[in-house]
């Protein structure tokens, strides 16, 4: 059935029915739409600023996004859709006047975020704004321009409505909660591909993984090169900077880290230059690698070139080192002998069984897109390259204009692919793409939700991921994956809407009017809602609940072989339910790891410990001590706190079918043996007084948990925490003068923005 509605085109336009759903809440109040790429986010968007030009005549939509050919695509689309002439589109290219005429006479205003936030320093009126529409919201973070117009749109217009849109918030959970903050969002709509009334939408992308080994000519060039980040790491741990110069330790996140470090001491008047020109030259020296490892010979060629033209200090310095010279004259002489990496080849031969479809390749760098069309042109595989607007050294970026020239002819068919940079990732009108390949795996889960994204629209679709094997590509595929996974857990969380959800937003949400909401408690669980509710029903045979984000099929296989009911659901604890007091968390060694640097498996223990009078976390694999460069002693000393503290035990495994048959073991004696029954329904359990009370104590700077129960106990109450002193602050143990000296900084510092 098509809609009916006096600002919509006749016949054109009929909505699914989770489009319906979304729509009638975001007419409501400020909304944050969550929904997969291709789903039909412009189409809500254009019914919402429908209905809102209609409640308020004479009003204004204004539509934010981030790129000109991004807010001219939107343009289009709604011009498609509505009857609803006046609309314009304004950037830093359209002249001051011009864009003052254009606002004042459009009823829809499609703009890039620099350009309104410029305007509005300049007295533009956004009062007669019915409806504001962020687009790719993520971007609502920092001191993006979305943030200020945001807070300026929703303070001074008459009858403000926000709407933002994205395929991908965020993985971390502090991230999506200023992404609300700084939209003022009240409501959450997410759905995922796996929600029953999104799955008929939803086109099959099969992901095929192709590996390749490091060849054995770029032995010696690693080497050396290593060898001088090596020396540097070595500089920077005797300075105190790092705890090991181990290379398998330290990573590219650490070096950032010290940089910044490095930088507020330079800030604060200390004298760390030096150090300051060495962690530049590691980070430096650490691309090289991941170039060689990733990229090839012309990339890191291309790179070190790059380096000597721009005349800083530390690239001085890193290119004069006699093995980073010696590196230099090998690649050049690997390079005339026609050697590259071997994800050329295999990249042909996925070009070759595609060849009359058409194919998007995203590589992360410059550096290596001339070598790939190098490659494909000399196999008769006519590429185009699609890069951004900036200039890098002698080359030139593409400007708007010939971005939609390239695109257009892709359309048209005159490229077989596209080798494009991330600015194909985001939002731009790409032509139908049967084909993705990603030339290497990104460590963010959102560019990698994007690059997907541009396959599957409308027909089934395929994503090749190249992966050089013992290389941080690994790494970083896992980075990724582990980031999804926890993302898909944030937006089935924000499924039930911000107002219940008060773990995810953790503050104080604005009512309607300006008023202040009255929330009964901050933290992780309070008075949610959960799909688990502890009341039994007697069950013929094993049953075992799986969580729906567990998509590990060999184990659920392995189960229902041995007879095991499987059931999977979208669990708020832990992945598998075994009895109505047992509960076990699966980690891989690799997201053990990786849950212990991000600090998510403590929150996940305990829940499991405040849900279940049985959690279990099921370790499987092995190599503990040697992955991801967290010292050895600090494994141990998580493993001892979960055993030790959260009283959690510790069940390992050898892999997946280990963890099958132990899961069976347990579900068999706690259902047979002990009459047990799995848990189907149920509500988390809220938290105590003195759980909220040490949540709020412990977001003090470096106070931890055993440091807030310390002082509640000292002090008695958050208040008197809040007041006490630097010396009273002092006589609590763990606590020293530097630490006390930052809590009451933080305490009775005057907040600035």
């Amino acid at each position: 059935m098509f809609v009916s509605h006096p600002l919509v085109r006749e016949n054109l336009l009929s909505l699914r029915r989770y489009q319906e759903t979304v729509i009638a809440k975001a007419v409501e109040e400020n909304t944050l739409v969550v929904l997969p790429t291709g789903l039909g986010k412009t189409v809500i968007a254009a019914m919402v600023a429908a209905i809102r030009l209609q409640a308020h005549p004479g009003s204004k939509v204004l539509f934010l996004a981030p790129t000109k050919p991004l807010a001219v695509q939107h343009q289009k689309t709604f011009m498609k859709m509505l009857k609803v002439e006046e609309t314009a589109v304004l950037t830093g290219e359209t002249p001051v006047k011009e864009r003052e005429k254009l606002w004042n006479d459009s009823r829809i205003i499609f703009a890039t975020p620099q350009t309104v936030e410029n305007d509005l320093t300049r007295d533009f009126k956004i009062e007669n704004v019915s409806l504001a529409i962020f687009d790719e919201a993520h971007r609502a973070v920092g001191d993006y321009s979305y943030v200020y117009i945001a807070k300026e749109y929703v303070k001074k217009s008459r009858y403000p409505l926000v709407l933002g849109l994205t395929a991908s918030p965020s993985s971390e959970k502090e991230k999506v909660v200023e992404i609300c903050r700084n939209l003022s969002i009240r409501n959450v709509e997410a759905k995922t591909e796996h929600d029953r009334d999104v799955r008929p939408y939803v086109q099959e992308v099969k992901v095929r993984w192709v590996k390749v080994d490091l060849p054995s000519d770029f032995d010696e060039v690693k080497g050396l090169i290593e060898g001088v980040l090596r020396d540097q790491l070595k500089a920077l741990k005797e300075a105190g900077y790092l705890e090991s110069a181990d290379l398998r330790k330290v990573n590219k996140t650490m070096l950032l880290e010290t940089q910044g470090e490095i930088r507020k001491e330079i800030t604060s008047g200390m004298d760390s230059f030096q150090h300051a020109s060495t962690v530049a030259s590691a980070l430096k020296v650490d691309h090289a690698i991941e170039l060689l490892e990733t990229h090839g010979i012309s990339a890191v060629s291309e790179y070190l070139k790059r380096l000597s033209s721009q005349r800083t200090k530390a690239g001085r310095k890193l290119l004069s080192d006699g093995r980073m010279m010696k590196a230099k004259v090998i690649l050049e002489t690997l390079r005339a002998k026609g050697i590259e990496h071997p994800k050329l080849e295999k990249l042909v031969e996925v070009m070759k069984q595609h060849k009359n479809e058409k194919v998007l390749i995203f590589t992360q760098y410059r550096d290596s897109v001339d070598s790939i069309i190098h490659k494909l042109n000399e196999n008769d595989i006519l590429a185009h390259k699609f890069i951004g607007q900036s200039s890098r050294g002698l080359e030139k970026g593409m400007t708007q204009k010939k971005q939609v020239e390239v695109l257009d002819k892709f359309r048209d068919g005159n490229y077989n692919a596209l080798i494009a940079t991330s600015v194909a990732e985001e939002g731009l009108d790409i032509p139908k793409v049967d084909v993705v390949v990603f030339y290497e795996p990104v460590p963010s889960e959102i560019r990698t939700i994007q690059r997907r994204g541009r396959t599957g629209r409308s027909d089934a679709g395929v994503v090749y991921v190249l992966m050089t094997k013992g290389t941080r590509d690994e790494g970083y595929y896992w980075a990724s994956l582990h980031k999804e996974r926890r993302m898909e857990g944030i937006v089935r969380e924000l499924q039930s809407g911000l107002k219940e959800q008060k773990s995810i937003i953790g503050y104080d949400m604005p009512k309607k009017g300006g008023e202040e909401a009255e929330l009964e408690g901050p933290g992780i669980g309070y008075g949610q809602q959960s799909i688990i509710q502890y009341n039994m029903e007697k069950q013929d045979g094993i049953k075992v609940i799986v969580d729906a984000r567990e998509r590990n099929p060999r184990i659920i296989d392995v189960l229902k072989e041995k007879g095991v009911k499987v059931e999977v659901r979208q669990l708020p604890v832990g992945d598998y339910l075994l009895s109505d007091r047992v509960c076990a968390e699966r980690k891989t060694m690799a997201d053990f790891l990786q849950s212990i640097i991000d600090k998510r498996l403590m929150s996940q223990l305990a829940d499991m410990r405040r849900n279940f009078m049985t959690p279990i976390l099921i370790l499987e694999g092995s190599g503990a001590y040697n992955q991801r460069g967290i010292h050895p002693n600090a494994v141990r000393g998580v493993l001892a706190a979960i055993a030790v503290d959260f009283n959690v035990p510790i069940i390992p495994t050898e892999d997946d079918i280990d963890t099958a048959h132990m899961l069976y073991t347990i579900a068999k004696r706690e259902q047979e043996d002990e009459e047990r029954i799995v848990a189907l329904r149920g509500e988390k359990k809220p938290w105590i007084l003195s759980e909220r009370q040490r949540f709020v104590v412990e977001s003090l700077p470096n106070v931890s948990a055993v440091l807030a129960d310390r002082l509640l106990e000292k002090f008695e109450s958050v208040e008197k925490v809040m007041a006490a002193g630097e010396k009273e602050l002092m006589e609590v143990e763990g606590i020293g003068e530097k630490k006390a000296e930052e809590i009451r900084k933080v305490v009775k510092s005057r907040y600035t923005k």
